[in-house]
């Protein structure tokens, strides 16, 4: 039934994923957004304009995506419920049982995760995704490059994602947003994990909730 739902919404995510998520649409690849990235920084230093790479990362993030937030976003999205009830049945009651010793658990309730290794868990979490990244890309200054009519403000695979800070004033709509997406969907930001990295002209003293500062950084994960 995975392999089956995968195959009939893969065409529709050119529309409802933002543009600066690589990960779901068909023909996408990371190298793509690496090279965006790559892009964005070879521009910032060559200008000496100020630039603050974020890459954060979320705890667990498949696992800890709540159930109710993924249901209501396919109603949201404007699923049919024929299709909102697929998805329900993979997910809805689920239980697992710990084994310790030869000797199961009682049935534990699984009120959270898309399951990882499923072949719908990329698409299902890249549209959990999308808010977050709709709300950065409406809030912040971003970035542009040449005569690109579209500005940069970030660059997502799956739960891989760069924010390009331009200026000071960009830190608090971003906590705001990570806020709001954490309230709603049971996501928590890793602060140990998520890494900031200053180019050009860009002040290193600058705090954007307590993420430590890098002199290098794998950009979504590579």
């Amino acid at each position: 039934m995975a392999w089956i739902i995968t195959n009939q919404l893969c065409p529709w995510l050119v529309d409802l994923l933002q543009m600066s998520q690589q990960c779901g649409v068909q023909g996408n690849i990371v190298l793509e957004a690496i090279a965006a990235v790559r892009e964005t920084v070879a521009h910032a230093e060559t200008t000496n304009n100020a630039l603050c790479i974020l890459s954060l990362d979320f705890k667990a993030a498949f696992d800890n995506i709540s159930h109710s937030y993924l249901f209501t976003f396919l109603k949201t999205y404007g699923f049919s419920e024929e299709f909102q009830q697929c998805i329900k049945s993979m997910y809805k009651g689920t239980t697992s049982s710990v084994q310790i010793n030869g000797h199961i658990s009682s049935p534990i309730p699984i009120q959270c995760s898309i399951r990882q290794g499923c072949p719908l868990s990329m698409q299902l979490f890249a549209l959990c995704l999308n808010p977050l990244l709709c709300m950065l890309d409406e809030k912040l200054t971003g970035i542009q490059i040449g005569l690109r009519s579209k500005k940069t403000t970030v660059v997502a695979y799956a739960d891989n994602f760069t924010i390009f800070v331009t200026s000071p004033a960009d830190i608090q709509p971003i906590q705001e947003a990570i806020r709001c997406y954490q309230a709603v969907s049971g996501a928590r930001l890793n602060i140990k994990k998520s890494k900031a990295m200053a180019i050009g002209s860009w002040d290193a003293s600058t705090d954007i909730m307590g993420i430590p500062y890098h002199t290098t950084i794998k950009i979504l994960g590579v």
